[in-house]
């Protein structure tokens, strides 16, 4: 049911930081791409998306992450975008959906 929104989601971030898919949902714990992974995980739960779905989403992509990951990734990036307000540009664009249902 929200597979169109995730798409869209790593669709729009894979697009703004030129990172392909399989980089940012390989578990590599460098910051340039556990950045776009936190925004992932944050712009579905803005969306309503509970974490275990969005955990079911990612297992289905191949990626494993823990309910406890998913949850603090979330809180990293609010803390992040609520001290820099450049941020605020960057959601704007990230959390079109653009994919078709």
């Amino acid at each position: 049911m929200n597979k169109h929104i995730f798409r869209s989601y790593i669709d729009n971030i894979t697009q703004y930081y030129g990172i392909p898919e399989e980089k940012i949902f390989s578990g590599t714990k460098h910051y340039e791409l556990v950045e776009p992974r936190r925004l992932f995980f944050y712009l579905c739960n803005k969306k309503g998306i509970p974490v275990v779905t969005i955990q079911k989403f990612l297992e289905g992509i191949g990626y494993m992450a823990e309910h406890s990951t998913i949850i603090r990734g979330i809180q990293k990036i609010t803390q992040t975008i609520e001290s820099n307000e450049e941020y605020q540009k960057v959601l704007a664009r990230l959390e079109v959906i653009t994919a078709n249902v």
